[in-house]
């Protein structure tokens, strides 16, 4: 995992001339179809599975929002509940990170590339920061 931590307990710390970009410019596979994505899971969301690491492969075109919807059918709704409220926008305690960088749309799109695409779960609770 590469990220930095004071971006996961305050994202509002980094300075913006520090900060890295929403997300990098991918180097696109386009022959690929399939986007491969391995989310791990950090924080309390651990202890929900136990399995702390995921490898899924989502049709070109997906979004963070399908990364979550699909964990949640795998790990149920007490999962869910905890990354996104009833409107389903992604709660303030979660951090989610795409390779490395942080991102708080799950509209964010995914893209195809050669290697795997990192997504990284933080759920922080008061003693972890939250």
């Amino acid at each position: 995992m590469n990220i930095r931590w004071d971006a996961v307990v305050d994202p509002a710390a980094v300075e913006s001339s520090r900060a890295p970009p929403a997300l990098p410019h991918p180097i696109i596979d386009r022959n690929s179809t399939d986007i491969r994505v391995r989310v791990q899971l950090f924080g309390a969301l651990a202890a929900l599975s136990s399995q702390r690491s995921f490898e899924l492969v989502l049709s070109a075109g997906a979004f963070v929002a399908d990364v979550i919807a699909i964990l949640g059918e795998r790990l149920g709704e007490i999962f869910s509940a905890q990354i996104v409220d009833a409107d389903g926008v992604k709660r303030r305690h979660c951090r989610l990170f795409v390779a490395g960088y942080p991102i708080e749309n799950l509209q964010t799109p995914l893209y195809p590339i050669s290697d795997l695409t990192e997504i990284d779960i933080i759920l922080l609770i008061a003693p972890e920061g939250g």
